[in-house]
């Protein structure tokens, strides 16, 4: 099998464009090594700067940390660490929502400053490819519109969680400007816009990225899109249309996921309608093309932990990928949890699955060693040297949007429509889980509290869990009792921010 190595192709003097002050953070300044004009002047050049907005995606201010299996998923109240260690450790002020806290205040810090620099080098981007004619690169069209069309999916997936932290949800009425929507290269600070005006904006980019991505993962390079082999280890069993740039389209934004990002914004927006079209066109990508397929039982039920694919990775419809993310994971646990082979319980397991203990979310994915309990086994290393060469390519991979999601967004919209059919979709999604499926006479309201607890099993340490809840407006479910969440889902802008404001 060939290694997976997405960013094979950075430069090792990579300029990404740096922060020069945490308060200018809209301003893009090249580095000694790599000249703006020098990284433009070829097509190469652009490949990098694209790989480059990947790199720090990935990375533990986003998602390598932050915004998929650390900070957010603490918010969600997915994790139980002990009281000792929750007394005096961030991760119990994160889960007390004190956002005053000094090094809680830093992490805020680092993912505002972090997304938004990335939004600006995806800005440069766009622009200077934009200003390029289609001879100019090596793949013409196609790849010009690839480059365009994955900063602008990136660049609005990136506001979007942006506005789900530090702006009211749209349900509960409250359409003031919190957030900026920057989409292009700025010399002074952006101005923040009312969250309708964000969401649409994010609505319009998503359609640009889908429209011109359509072609190459559909048509042109559809063989690197259609079976997770392909999308993760692109390579395997034959060569991208235009080489190595062009293959692995399930670590880099592709169509399928714009789509899917497209249902999960207008969800966010409250559109149930729109959500459930564009839920509904990935959908057929699942039950028609048979592109994606949700893992089976017997790549789970190894008595081997690190040979289990736990992350579940044949559903997945866009993942970054961190090759040190084990080590990332090892070294906050071991900073914050104090030993080694202490990792982060998750938290009232017993009630969240409970009377279900076939599902093999918890059956297969949630473990026990001699130091820690009921940890989850999505981040945990692996280290037998055979294990990581069975399923080495789907290790380092860092979920952002998976068919699963799809499945509860159609089955949202259809909870009002056709309960019958939502019962029916929701029991397939279980069945693919080994869950124990709803009953066939649920109310609307039951369905949907049976729902909401699948997709907060579904979402352990992935990050969404507190999306979820706060989308709904409704208290944090912690699989023991709700919590109040009063004046806890908005996240106060970072100091720099508020007074630039």
């Amino acid at each position: 099998m060939k290694t997976y190595k997405n960013y094979s192709i950075i430069l090792s003097t990579l300029l990404l464009f740096s922060l020069s002050s945490c308060s200018d953070w809209f301003q893009v300044k090249p580095e000694n090594e790599i000249s703006k004009e020098d990284l433009f002047s070829s097509y190469d050049g652009y490949r990098t700067a694209l790989n480059g907005i990947y790199r720090n995606l990935s990375g533990e201010s986003l998602y390598g940390n932050n915004l998929s299996w650390g900070f957010i998923s603490f918010l969600g109240q997915n994790y139980n660490p002990a009281s000792w260690i929750a007394m005096y450790d961030i991760s119990g002020s994160i889960m007390e929502y004190d956002y005053e806290n000094a090094d809680v205040k830093s992490v805020i810090e680092a993912i505002w400053e972090t997304a938004f620099n990335t939004i600006a080098n995806c800005n440069i981007l766009i622009q200077n490819t934009e200003e390029r004619g289609d001879d100019f690169f090596n793949e013409g069209e196609n790849e010009r519109n690839i480059l365009i069309g994955e900063a602008k999916g990136l660049r609005a997936l990136l506001h979007l969680d942006m506005l789900r932290l530090f702006a009211p949800a749209p349900i509960t009425g409250d359409d003031a400007a919190y957030v900026p929507y920057v989409s292009y290269y700025l010399t002074s600070h952006p101005t923040h816009l009312p969250t309708s005006v964000v969401l649409d904006s994010i609505i319009y980019d998503l359609k640009q990225a889908q429209k011109l991505l359509a072609y190459n993962d559909t048509l042109y390079n559809v063989d690197m899109m259609r079976n997770a082999s392909m999308r993760f280890d692109g390579n395997v069993t034959g060569d991208a249309n235009g080489g190595e740039f062009f293959a692995y389209r399930g670590t880099r934004m592709n169509y399928v996921a714009a789509t899917a990002l497209l249902a999960r914004a207008y969800q966010y927006k409250g559109d149930n309608v729109s959500a459930y079209k564009y839920a509904e066109e990935v959908y057929r990508f699942y039950s028609d093309k048979n592109w994606y397929s949700f893992t089976s039982e017997s790549n789970l039920n190894n008595t081997n932990t690190e040979y289990r694919r736990c992350k579940l990775f044949e559903d997945i419809l866009l993942a970054f990928y961190n090759t040190n993310i084990y080590d990332i994971y090892d070294t906050y646990v071991q900073n914050h949890f104090y030993y080694t082979g202490n990792y982060m319980p998750i938290k009232n397991w017993e009630n969240l699955f409970s009377n279900d203990e076939q599902d093999f979310r918890l059956r297969y994915m949630i473990a026990s060693n001699t130091t820690s309990s009921n940890f989850s086994l999505k981040w945990v290393p692996v280290k037998d040297a055979s294990a990581l060469w069975n399923v080495q390519y789907q290790y380092p991979l860092l979920p952002i949007i998976r068919m699963s999601e799809v499945f509860y967004i159609m089955c949202e919209y259809l909870a009002d429509h056709n309960l019958t059919e939502a019962i029916s979709l929701l029991n397939t999604l279980k069945r693919a889980r080994g869950a124990e499926e709803v009953g066939t006479t649920l109310t609307r309201d039951a369905f949907l509290t049976a729902l909401y607890k699948d997709a907060t099993r579904e979402f352990i340490a992935e990050g969404q869990t507190f999306y979820l809840y706060k989308r709904l407006n409704q208290d944090m479910y912690n699989g023991e009792y709700p919590i109040d969440m009063t004046g806890k889902y908005i996240i106060p802008l970072p100091d720099s921010e508020n007074i630039i404001q």
